[in-house]
């Protein structure tokens, strides 16, 4: 038994979020790691990442003609879940009415939907499950008021994409994972100092979350991020017995637009083969990659027998992901 991907879809929020001077007296706001972003959505206070996730699922549902107590499995992936334990999954779950589905969090950070499409295969192709939503929700850079001010949070944005695999004809040619551990922490989510000194997150007095860059810390995520991602896309299309030029579209994780033009020029893939959405939606993180290959889906950019490479990698480059699909016509 084979796992096809039927659909893919995304959600994002109404609020319209335009980008301004990239100044602002923040010394790295200027840097190329945070520019290419016109616009972007924003979800809080509109939004619950539950509701957020919700209204991707059933958007799915709708879209596929799939009745919500056919799914058997929900694997998701949030960033930020709406407490800090449990997820948002059971939520989602009774929210759409999935009144059989298992729940399951993958996370693998900007790797989480390919590691979940991954996931939902073996599942599939197993036997055990049938109808697999790979979910993904980004309810983060809109609840972070005073990161938000500075210039570093402009290339996020917020977002929700469900993808439906079923038995069918195969969509996954091959892929290729593997987490690089003495990267760890060279990106971190954490709390700012208050009055020069540093709290944990689950300390009484710690700062608002932010992301903590340094100069050394963006030249070092740039050197992992343009050797891990065009070799893990060389790898996966090996791995499927094809090449660059067999690519009809290249859709990569979205940091900024100098990361996307070296990637396709490194992987051989340029425009017109190669597809983003980081002028409007910006980095959603594990949802940067559906929300452009729904993107693309939606504008008729995709048709079946196209092969198309994916690449990412997460957390400065503790993990890199990439997956070779042939796309297939949806199910009847």
């Amino acid at each position: 038994m084979s796992a096809q991907i039927i659909d893919v879809v995304n959600f994002l929020p109404e609020r319209v979020v335009a980008n301004g001077s990239q100044a602002d007296g923040d010394e790295l706001g200027n840097d190329p790691f945070f520019r290419g972003v016109a616009e972007r959505r924003f979800a809080s206070p509109d939004y619950t990442s539950a509701e957020l996730g919700a209204r991707a699922v059933e958007k799915l549902l709708g879209r596929t003609g799939t009745d919500a107590a056919d799914i058997d499995l929900i694997l998701y992936n949030c960033v930020f879940n709406d407490t800090f334990w449990p997820g948002i999954g059971p939520a989602v779950q009774a929210r759409v009415g999935a009144a059989n589905a298992a729940i399951m969090q993958v996370d693998t950070s900007c790797c989480s939907w390919l590691s979940g499409l991954r996931t939902a295969s073996a599942f599939i192709e197993s036997g055990q499950y049938r109808n697999v939503v790979v979910l993904t929700v980004t309810n983060f850079v809109s609840r972070l008021p005073e990161f938000q001010k500075s210039p570093r949070s402009r290339v996020l944005g917020d977002g929700a994409t469900a993808t439906l695999l079923a038995p069918g004809e195969r969509t996954i040619l091959s892929a290729y994972e593997r987490s690089h551990g003495e990267n760890y922490g060279l990106l971190r989510f954490e709390p700012d100092l208050v009055d020069g000194v540093f709290r944990d997150y689950w300390e009484r007095g710690c700062g608002p979350i932010t992301v903590n860059f340094t100069r050394e810390r963006i030249e070092a995520l740039r050197q992992n991020a343009m050797s891990l991602v065009p070799q893990a896309v060389a790898i996966s299309l090996e791995k499927a017995g094809l090449a660059a030029e067999d690519v009809s579209m290249l859709i990569t994780h979205q940091p900024n637009e100098e990361y996307l033009a070296e990637w396709r020029r490194r992987c051989g893939i340029e425009p017109p083969r190669a597809h983003d959405t980081l002028a409007k939606y910006g980095n959603l993180f594990a949802g940067s990659i559906p929300v452009t290959l729904a993107d693309a889906l939606d504008n008729s950019l995709v048709k079946p027998g196209d092969v198309l490479a994916l690449g990412t990698f997460s957390n400065g480059g503790d993990m890199v992901s990439a997956m070779t699909l042939r796309w297939s016509a949806a199910r009847a």
